[in-house]
C-alpha cells in the first residue's frame, strides 16, 4: 500500500490502539525530500530549518514522479500540539478523503499524492474544523467549509480574484490556493488586461412552461454594431460570473482574436435544489430554454445570430449533460454542444440519494438515445479530467462515460473535438476547457 492510501492510515491507527509504540517506526514516505526530513528528525534534529526551506520554495513541494507523465505532489501543514485532524479540500475524490497526517516527533503535517503533468487545480486546507457531535453529512461539509483556508505557503495568487463587474450572488467565494504543475495549460486569456469590456446586465425571466422565475445575465461584447452574433448559452450562472469571470473571459478572446465578436447569456435556477431537477434531461427545461428563454432574448438583442450552428450550449457536470440534452430535443435552436466534464454517467434512477435509486440501474441515458437516433445538425467539443474517475470501478465515472459518448458520437458520424485535461471537476481548469471550447467550435484562424 502506498503511504497515502486510507486503508494504510486505519491499519496505524488500528496498531496504535492496540501497540502505542507502533506509529514511531512510521513506514518511509513516498517523497525523498520528506523521507530525508523524518530521518533527520529520527536523528534528533528539529524542523526548522525545512520550515525555513519551504517557505522559501513555497508550497505544495513537487518532485518528479516514475516517469514524465506525473509528479509527487506533497501538500504541507505546520500543525501546533494542539492540532487533532488536517485534510486537503479540493475537487478530487477518494474513498478515504484526503487526510493529512502527522509525521511523528514533529510539526510537520503532509500528503503526497501522485498526480498527471500539467495539472491545474484549485484547494484549500482545512485544519480542526468544529464539527458539531452527532453531525450528518451536510453539517459535517458545513463546519469543514467554515475552516477551509488557503494553503499559507503557496505563493501563487489566491483564486479566483474578484469579479470586475461585482459578483452575481450575495455570498462571496472563498479565495482558495492554486495548483499549476510543469507542462501546466498556458492561459493567454486569464488575464484581459487593458482589453476593451462588453456589457454585462441582469435580467428577471418568467416561464409558463415551468411556472417559475429566474435570474439570467446577458453580455454584449465591445462596440454594440455588431450583428448574427454567435451566443453562449452557459448554466451555472452565479460560479461562472463570480469564480470564472466569463465576461472577463470573453473580453479577452475577443481582444486576442482567438474568436470573433459573440454574446454571452448566462442562466440561473429558481432555487440552488432545482438545478438537479432542471438541468438532467429534463424536457420542460428543455422546451423553455428553446421556446421561451431563446424567443425572448432576440427579441430585446436582434443582433443575436439565428443560425444553430453559432448558438453554444454550454455547461459543467450536470449543465455538462444539459447542454448535450437542449442540442438534442431542440437541434433546430442549438447547434453547438460544449461539455466540460458532462455527467453523462446519469440516468434516471441511478443518482445516489434521491427517490427511485437503483444501484444497479443503468446510466448513459442521453448517449444510449445519441446512439439510436439518426444523426443530427450538431457538432461537439467534449473535454473531461483524468481525475474525474469513479470509485466503484463500474466504469460510470464522468472520464470513462465521456470517452464513451465521443466513441458513439464519431461512429455516428458527428464533428466531435474531445479532449482530456490534466485535472478534475473543478471550475478553476474549466475555465481553461471553455476558452478552447469556443476556440475549437467559433474561434478564428
Amino acid at each position: 500500500m502506498p503511504p497515502s492510501d486510507p486503508r494504510r492510515r486505519a491499519l496505524l491507527l488500528a496498531l496504535a490502539a492496540a501497540w502505542p509504540g507502533a506509529l514511531l517506526a512510521q513506514p518511509a514516505p513516498e517523497s525523498p525530500r520528506l523521507e530525508r526530513l523524518r530521518q533527520s528528525i529520527a536523528a534528533g534534529e528539529g524542523s526548522d530549518a525545512f520550515w525555513r526551506a519551504v517557505r522559501a520554495a513555497g508550497t505544495p513541494l513537487v518532485e518528479p514522479g516514475a516517469d514524465g507523465k506525473e509528479a509527487l505532489v506533497t501538500f504541507l501543514w505546520r500543525g501546533t500540539p494542539q492540532t487533532r485532524s488536517v485534510k486537503l479540500a479540493w475537487a478530487m475524490r477518494s474513498e478515504g478523503g484526503f487526510p493529512l497526517e502527522r509525521m511523528s516527533g514533529s510539526d510537520v503535517w503532509h500528503l503526497t499524492l501522485r498526480l498527471p503533468r500539467g495539472m491545474r487545480a484549485s484547494y484549500q486546507i482545512v485544519a480542526d474544523p468544529e464539527v458539531p457531535p452527532g453531525a450528518d453529512r451536510i453539517a459535517r461539509a458545513r463546519a469543514e467549509d467554515a475552516a477551509a483556508r488557503p494553503d499559507p505557503l503557496n505563493p501563487l495568487p489566491h483564486w479566483p480574484p474578484a469579479p470586475a463587474r461585482g459578483p452575481a450572488s450575495a455570498e462571496p467565494t472563498a479565495p482558495r490556493s492554486v495548483l499549476r504543475l510543469p507542462g501546466a495549460l498556458e492561459e493567454p486569456w486569464a488575464d484581459a488586461g487593458d482589453a476593451p469590456r462588453g456589457t454585462l446586465t441582469h435580467h428577471r425571466i418568467a416561464s409558463q412552461v415551468l411556472d417559475n422565475a429566474r435570474d439570467v445575465s446577458f453580455y454584449l461584447p465591445p462596440g454594440a454594431a455588431h450583428t448574427a452574433l454567435p451566443l453562449l448559452v452557459l448554466f451555472d450562472r452565479e460560479p461562472y460570473l463570480d469564480r470564472v469571470d466569463v465576461p472577463a473571459l470573453l473580453d479577452a478572446l475577443i481582444a486576442q482574436r482567438r474568436i470573433p465578436p459573440m454574446a454571452a447569456v448566462f442562466v440561473g435556477h429558481p432555487a440552488p435544489a432545482l438545478r438537479g431537477k432542471e438541468l438532467p434531461a429534463h424536457e420542460g427545461f428543455a422546451d423553455f430554454m428553446a421556446r421561451e428563454l431563446m424567443p425572448w432574448l432576440r427579441a430585446r438583442w436582434p443582433a443575436v445570430s439565428t443560425a444553430p450552428r453559432d448558438v453554444v450550449a454550454a455547461g459543467s457536470s450536470y449543465g455538462g449533460l444539459a447542454a448535450a440534452w437542449l442540442a438534442y430535443r431542440h437541434p433546430q435552436v442549438f447547434g453547438s454542444v460544449l461539455a466540460l466534464s458532462g455527467s453523462f454517467w446519469w440516468g434516471p434512477d441511478n443518482v445516489p440519494r434521491q427517490p427511485g435509486f437503483d444501484r444497479w440501474g443503468e446510466g448513459e441515458w442521453l448517449t444510449r438515445r445519441f446512439a439510436a437516433s439518426e444523426r443530427l445538425p450538431l457538432r461537439f467539443f467534449i473535454t473531461a479530467g483524468l481525475m474525474e474517475i469513479t470509485l466503484t470501478g463500474d466504469g460510470g465515472g464522468i472520464l470513462d462515460t465521456s470517452r464513451h459518448l465521443r466513441t458513439v458520437l464519431q461512429a455516428k458520424g458527428y464533428p466531435v473535438h474531445y479532449r482530456e485535461f490534466p485535472g478534475g471537476h473543478d471550475y478553476y481548469a474549466w475555465r481553461g476547457e471553455l476558452a478552447q471550447g469556443l476556440v475549437a467550435l467559433l474561434g478564428t484562424p
